[in-house]
């Protein structure tokens, strides 16, 4: 398993250290609202996105030479999503970025509240735009 996949496997699974291991310290990771660099500010956001997206499976893997894509199944709310995950980068080398998109809009939107609820009441994690 390259790096990439590897990436996905710990995003989708909630382990938000083990992703962020895999990215480099200058990562982008782009949300479906805005931009973040850096492992600093990245990894606090995937911790806080454990458990809004729930039932997630992986249905599909798709790869290039410097990117993959994991697209998977899950709920928000008890509502169903759809996702992908782009990851790009070398296969053993750290992570440049990682883009997530979800849809449909209603229950994209519900995952976008709870997440700026959740890093409302956490210090240290309000985004910045990049």
């Amino acid at each position: 398993m390259n790096m990439r996949t590897a990436l996905i496997e710990a995003f989708l699974a909630g382990d938000s250290q083990a992703a962020a291991s895999f990215i480099a310290t200058d990562a982008t990771f782009n949300s479906p609202v805005r931009s973040y660099r850096g492992v600093d500010r990245i990894e606090p956001l995937w911790a806080a996105i454990d458990g809004i997206l729930t039932d997630i499976r992986l249905v599909g893997v798709l790869g290039g030479s410097d990117e993959t894509a994991g697209f998977f199944d899950g709920h928000v709310g008890g509502e169903p999503i759809e996702g992908v995950l782009r990851v790009q980068g070398g296969e053993d080398s750290p992570i440049s970025e990682v883009t997530l998109m979800l849809r449909p809009y209603g229950p994209m939107k519900a995952a976008i509240a709870e997440m700026g609820s959740r890093l409302t009441q956490e210090p240290g994690t309000k985004p910045e735009r990049s």
